[in-house]
């Protein structure tokens, strides 16, 4: 019971921030929502099958420097963004404006953050959840937004493809920064900020770019 009340409570930061992204972006429906919420739990089942398998790889199971960059780089963040990038296309998003479908991806990547501590929580105990939602959850959302960019220009067929190389990048140095101890465990933090601003940053190029093709097209 004390195991399913714990589960219950890990859905609720999901669930107040969806509420509130609801009510703040009147273009957001219940509808697109819930389907960014299912597309993180589709995402997490094939990322769990993969790292079944593959972790289990001599050089993903060595603990050298190289194997340990490799692992995050190649796990962590090409295979796992490309799995939540391709999710992301179930949303959709041909008649959705660039920010209300980055919300989506927002909602989906602090989904697919939640899924993966229910199932850290039920393999490891519930010691690290509050610092996971203030680290590993966090990356997995802006990252998401970054990805989001990427599919939208997709879905507009203009294919801007730097967010998606970016968050790729981007949760690889997080997860093998966070790896370490302190000192250099901090570099971990640093990321999650830095994956915020090249979030603003890309949306505001891709915003930037569209006012300058309407104005060009008047």
């Amino acid at each position: 019971m004390d195991s399913i009340a714990t589960i219950g409570i890990c859905f609720v930061p999901l669930i107040l921030i969806t509420a509130v992204l609801l009510a703040v972006c009147k273009k957001l429906t219940a509808g697109s929502a819930l389907i960014s919420i299912l597309s993180g739990l589709a995402a997490i089942i094939p990322i769990a099958v993969i790292q079944f398998f593959l972790l289990s790889l001599p050089i993903f199971s060595s603990t050298k420097l190289v194997s340990v960059f490799l692992t995050a780089v190649l796990f962590n963040g090409l295979i796992e963004e490309t799995i939540k990038m391709l999710m992301l296309m179930i949303i959709p998003g041909k008649k959705k404006d660039a920010a209300t479908f980055v919300i989506c991806s927002l909602i989906a990547g602090f989904s697919i953050g939640t899924f993966e501590t229910v199932v850290y929580m039920l393999m490891y105990g519930t010691e690290a959840i509050i610092l996971r939602y203030a680290t590993a959850v966090l990356i997995h959302t802006f990252c998401s937004g970054l990805s989001g960019l990427y599919v939208w220009t997709f879905k507009q067929k203009k294919q801007y493809i730097r967010p998606f190389i970016a968050a790729v990048f981007i949760h690889g140095l997080y997860n093998f920064f966070a790896g370490f101890v302190y000192p250099l465990k901090a570099f971990s933090f640093v990321t999650i900020i830095y994956a915020a601003i090249r979030l603003k940053f890309s949306y505001d190029r891709i915003f930037s770019d569209e006012q300058n093709i309407q104005l060009t097209n008047k």
